[in-house]
This record gives C-alpha cells, sequence and structure tokens, in this order.
C-alpha cells in the first residue's frame, strides 16, 4: 500500500508546536512520506502559496492541513487565497480545530475533512489515516483522468 501513493508535498499551517510534532508522528506511523511545509501564522501560508502559485516549476501542494486559528491571518483568509490560486484552488484541505462542533464553514470553500484535535495520542494518530485515504482518493482521480485522455 505504501507504493500506491507517491511522495506528497503537505503544507501544514499550524501554530502549537506540540501539534506539529503530533502531525509529524501521524504521517510517519502511516506510512506517509511527505515534504511538509511547517508554517505557524497565516501570513506565512499566505506568502507560501501565492510563491507557488507563482512559479510555474513550483512542486505540486497535494494537500493542506489547517489549523483555524493562526495568528495574524486566521484559517478564512487563507482558504479564500488558496480557493482563488490558479494551480492550487483544487487542493484538499484539512480543518484541524480543537473545537467540539466546528463552525459550518462555507460549503464554497471545498473543506474535504474537519479532523478534531483529540486528547489523546492514540486517537490523534487516526490523521494519518486520514491522509493516506485522501491522498489516495486523490492518486486515483489524478490516474483516471490520465488514462481518459
Amino acid at each position: 500500500m505504501d507504493n500506491d501513493i507517491p511522495m506528497l508535498h503537505i503544507l501544514l499551517a499550524e501554530d502549537n508546536p506540540a501539534d506539529v510534532l503530533l502531525v509529524r508522528e501521524a504521517l510517519n506511523e502511516a506510512h506517509i512520506a511527505c515534504n511538509l511545509h511547517v508554517m505557524k501564522d497565516g501570513e506565512q501560508v499566505i506568502q507560501f502559496i501565492e510563491s507557488l502559485d507563482a512559479d510555474p516549476a513550483a512542486p505540486p501542494l497535494d494537500m493542506l492541513l489547517l489549523d483555524m486559528h493562526l495568528p495574524k491571518r486566521d484559517g478564512e483568509e487563507i482558504l479564500n487565497r488558496l480557493r482563488s490560486t490558479e494551480h492550487y484552488s483544487q487542493t484538499p484541505v484539512i480543518v484541524m480545530t480543537a473545537s467540539e462542533a466546528p463552525r459550518d464553514y462555507d460549503d464554497k470553500k471545498h473543506i474535504t475533512h474537519y479532523f478534531r484535535k483529540p486528547s489523546s495520542l492514540s486517537d490523534y494518530m487516526q490523521l494519518g489515516a486520514i491522509v493516506r485515504e485522501i491522498a489516495g482518493n486523490n492518486c486515483a482521480s489524478s490516474s483516471r483522468m490520465g488514462s481518459a485522455a
């Protein structure tokens, strides 16, 4: 199953160092090979997305793991900017939230999954399985589109 998913480029927008470590561990536990780009405030995230979008030779952005409550720019602004880009408007987004009941975000934002940040390590490891499933679905969709052309 490891060979089914190519090396991923994942942007992690998270300001809590403990959560960053837990995300890294969850991806490692799920045997997900990835370049994890970690940004700790919304301004960094938007600059990163804009620089990728402006560079035709930039690597793909396969997924965004997004904490909605970041300093400087919030998750709503980040989603708006991502969805307005030429190259990354369809990038899967997993919103990571500590909230018991995540706000109802506008459907136009195309949020792929909500992940409630759990209090236990074992529950946090579920994030790796979620990333694997979404990445696998995207790879299958891409290969179907490629073979149809």
